[in-house]
């Protein structure tokens, strides 16, 4: 007689059934989209600078941070202020789970871990979707379902269910992590914390305003008093990088701002920010955004 096994049968709470849309926008300043309505959820994430979200129910200023998702069939449109060109990330997908109500009409702040699996699926996306760098709107286009996802024609094994693995993941920290009766850690791992965040918020605005400069990681301890050891442990478990390349990623955020602003020309841009010569930044700029900075401009203005 074979013997019965006692299991338990694991439950989901949150299951993502489908993805209508995947993709990264860099778009420029004063930007609009007139907005649109679809029968299945949708999140926006502002990476860069900050968006107006206005919906059937609220108008939300979202900033860099900032996640806001909309209820199917909710109406929503987008506008950029004409300071700041922002980088927003969009998914919309199918989630039929009771859990999702958590989500209706809400804005919330994305922490380090949420942050972090927000990076895994952008990664997962890259490998498994055929997207541009950019993907323009017109204020004429009226669904996203004009621009389909396309597999590409070889992708890594097991992407797609990473996605929906982080995606999962992602909204079940979320709902943990901003429910009124969860536990709250301690006061001492809340100040340790907040003086960490402080501390290397201080250290990111001092590489923003010294990007010209390549300030060095000895100038960084001295600047901060502290050693190399824990500068680099605190800043890459804020930040996810180490300090080398988050600066290089902010020169390139930075040269992909001037060029959407178009307040000065290629070789200006180089100069600004430090690099050596304007075919050392072309090639810079090209290995990590795929595209020249002439290239780069024309993908921009055809948002306008």
């Amino acid at each position: 007689m074979r013997k019965r096994h006692r299991h338990i049968k694991l439950r989901e709470q949150i299951s993502v059934d489908k993805i209508y849309s995947f993709h990264y926008n860099e778009l420029r300043q004063g930007y609009v989209y007139s907005g649109e309505r679809h029968d299945f959820w949708e999140f926006l994430y502002v990476d860069k600078g900050e968006v107006e979200i206005t919906t059937d129910f609220t108008t939300f200023h979202v900033k860099q941070g900032d996640i806001v998702f909309y209820t199917p069939n909710e109406f929503h449109s987008l506008r950029c202020n004409r300071k700041t060109p922002p980088n927003i990330f969009i998914i919309s997908f199918e989630c039929k789970s009771e859990a999702m109500s958590f989500f209706s009409h809400k804005a919330l702040h994305l922490g380090n871990e949420e942050r972090q699996l927000l990076s895994q699926i952008i990664e997962e996306g890259n490998k498994l979707f055929v997207l541009p760098v950019a993907r323009p709107y017109s204020v004429t286009v009226k669904r996203k379902s004009a621009h389909p996802l396309t597999r590409k024609e070889k992708f890594d094994f097991g992407a797609e269910q990473l996605i929906k693995i982080y995606l999962e993941a992602l909204f079940i920290r979320l709902i943990r992590n901003n429910q009124v009766q969860a536990q709250k850690p301690k006061l001492s791992s809340i100040t340790k914390e907040k003086g960490q965040r402080e501390l290397v918020g201080r250290i990111v605005r001092y590489l923003e305003e010294h990007l010209h400069e390549h300030p060095s990681i000895d100038r960084l301890c001295a600047e901060f008093a502290l050693s190399k050891t824990h500068l680099r442990t605190v800043f890459r478990q804020h930040t996810g990088s180490g300090i080398t390349e988050y600066m290089s990623k902010l020169r390139i955020e930075r040269a992909k701002q001037h060029i959407r602003e178009d307040t000065c020309n290629v070789t200006e841009i180089a100069e600004r920010l430090g690099y050596t010569s304007i075919h050392y930044f072309s090639r810079q700029f090209k290995k990590a955004t795929g595209m020249a900075p002439s290239e780069y401009l024309k993908t921009m203005k055809a948002q306008m």
